[in-house]
């Protein structure tokens, strides 16, 4: 004899009901624009037209790190680099919007969002902002040193996150192989 399914508590306070907070109605799409995201936007897609749920494709851009070289090329060095960056975000911001038009395409209601910080931060503040059920995501699937050294944005988001996450491994990943980089 099976039980039948109690509420329980949801990390923020709310109650959960099992049936109906079961209930996917939106999706986020978080993206790093890697071959392994794009994996993961296949599964966003399919259980976005199954579901009917609207989506929400989301990218983080993380300002890289520079340190100076010189004391008297700081300002042309400044402009250089500050030039890249403005000339980043918009191509991340334009693959941002070719992304959400393929789903669009396929008659799903989506939104853009581009957010600026520490990834798995702005992820799962956009999350909890949109009131996200399911967030899909890729992984690269790092062990060992890799993965104590950069840690997992995925694996954060997972423990984390205010609704489900349904993480994506590469296809040529596979059980003791990790995906190349």
């Amino acid at each position: 004899m099976v039980a039948a399914p109690t509420a329980r508590p949801h990390p923020k306070g709310h109650v959960m009901n099992p049936e109906t907070s079961m209930k996917i109605r939106r999706l986020m799409f978080a993206t790093d624009f890697s071959p392994c995201s794009q994996e993961a936007l296949a599964h966003a897609r399919y259980l976005a037209t199954e579901l009917g749920a609207e989506v929400n494709v989301v990218h983080v851009f993380e300002r890289p790190f520079f340190i100076e070289a010189g004391v008297s090329h700081r300002l042309q060095l400044r402009h250089d680099v500050d030039q890249w960056i403005q000339e980043a975000k918009d191509e991340a911001k334009r693959r941002l919007e070719s992304l959400a038009n393929e789903l669009r395409i396929k008659g799903l209601t989506v939104t853009v969002a581009f957010r600026e910080g520490i990834p798995f931060v702005e992820i799962l503040k956009e999350a909890d902002e949109w009131r996200a059920d399911l967030i899909v995501m890729g992984t690269h699937g790092r062990t060992g040193v890799a993965h104590a050294l950069i840690g997992s944005v995925a694996e954060r988001v997972v423990e984390r996150a205010p609704c489900a996450v349904l993480t994506v491994r590469p296809a040529q990943a596979s059980p003791g192989k990790p995906a190349s980089e």
